[in-house]
């Protein structure tokens, strides 16, 4: 009876260790109101993400970045930290993350220009040169505007003059940029013939129609906004399908009879050969993110943009399309 004693009390024991062990080895990182991502036990996330902005901070593709980067902390469990690494239209911060190990922690953010590069030579990659996660955003909000002071109040207006005066029409862009591409689809729609100018980045642009330098600017209306709300741009047309709730009163380019859409993604990337459960986890986060109302507030009120998820799948085949389109136009955007 007393070695049938001991022989239980030992089993009792051994039962205890083996629950002890097993609570210690299940590591639950970030929760989500219930939802987590990092619940499998020593999987990823396991350490800081880096998210890597191709350009400098301040921008469009920054904010995105860095609202999405915000709101993913709390899901993923693990710091989501933005690094800015610009130079090359986005090439730089691309390439740094095309050479990083495909381990999960370092990812890109970066939008439609990627495609871009490749299409005017800047580099000889695009998109199938990672393991594309996610879209978070979707912007359509693609306006064209004047200075206040213009003789143009609608975009026919503008064409009609472009028509009398071919090769005078100062339109801003950055060569090469998504901007370049919407001027090449307006001459090419219209028959007219603008003065392209490289007048740098977004905030160059608006500095320059500020000034009276060029005549026309193209830019997502987020990046245009705090000048349209001060009444020294108006907008001239959106280019998107249908009117945007965010901007009502600006009429679309097609309701104007000129049937030209623009848009882009802003897409989150990792080197190719990353895990694709990793892959898979982070598109679900960014889902997360993506249906969160203080999120939606953030980006309608800093960039009158609406979220607008895409997943893996979703992602790859809108960037396939895009490539294709570009590379139709590839002539045109190389001034050939």
């Amino acid at each position: 009876m007393k070695n049938l004693f001991k022989k239980v009390s030992l089993l009792l024991v051994v039962v205890m260790m083996v629950g002890f062990v097993t609570a210690c080895g299940s590591t639950e990182t970030g929760t989500n109101g219930g939802s987590t991502v990092a619940e499998d036990k020593g999987g990823w996330p396991n350490g800081p993400i880096e998210i890597v902005v191709p350009f400098n901070a301040g921008g469009d593709t920054d904010f995105h970045a860095r609202t999405y980067a915000k709101y993913l902390e709390p899901i993923l469990g693990q710091p989501v930290v933005v690094l800015n690494i610009a130079g090359a239209n986005g090439s730089a911060g691309s390439i740094e993350v095309m050479d990083a190990e495909p381990n999960g922690q370092k990812a890109l953010f970066f939008h439609d220009s990627m495609l871009m590069n490749k299409i005017v030579g800047v580099t000889d990659f695009a998109h199938e040169a990672f393991d594309v996660a996610a879209t978070g955003i979707m912007d359509n909000s693609y306006i064209l505007a004047v200075n206040a002071d213009s003789p143009y109040e609608t975009l026919d207006d503008l064409v009609q003059d472009a028509k009398n005066r071919p090769g005078e029409i100062l339109y801003a862009s950055s060569i090469g940029g998504y901007t370049y591409y919407v001027g090449t689809l307006l001459e090419q729609l219209t028959g007219i013939d603008l003065n392209i100018v490289d007048a740098g980045g977004g905030s160059d642009r608006n500095a320059a129609l500020l000034a009276g330098k060029i005549d026309t600017n193209v830019n997502p209306y987020g990046v245009m906004k705090p000048y349209i709300d001060s009444g020294d741009f108006r907008v001239l047309a959106v280019f998107s399908e249908e009117r945007s709730g965010l901007f009502p009163d600006v009429p679309t380019a097609k309701e104007q009879g000129y049937d030209i859409i623009a848009q882009r993604a802003y897409f989150l990337s990792f080197p190719k050969g990353t895990d694709p459960e990793i892959i898979a986890k982070m598109s679900d986060a960014m889902e997360q993110v993506a249906a969160m109302e203080e999120y939606k507030k953030d980006v309608e009120t800093a960039y009158a943009v609406e979220p607008a998820f895409l997943n893996t799948e979703d992602t790859l085949k809108y960037l396939n399309n895009a490539m294709a389109e570009f590379e139709a136009a590839k002539d045109i955007i190389n001034g050939q």
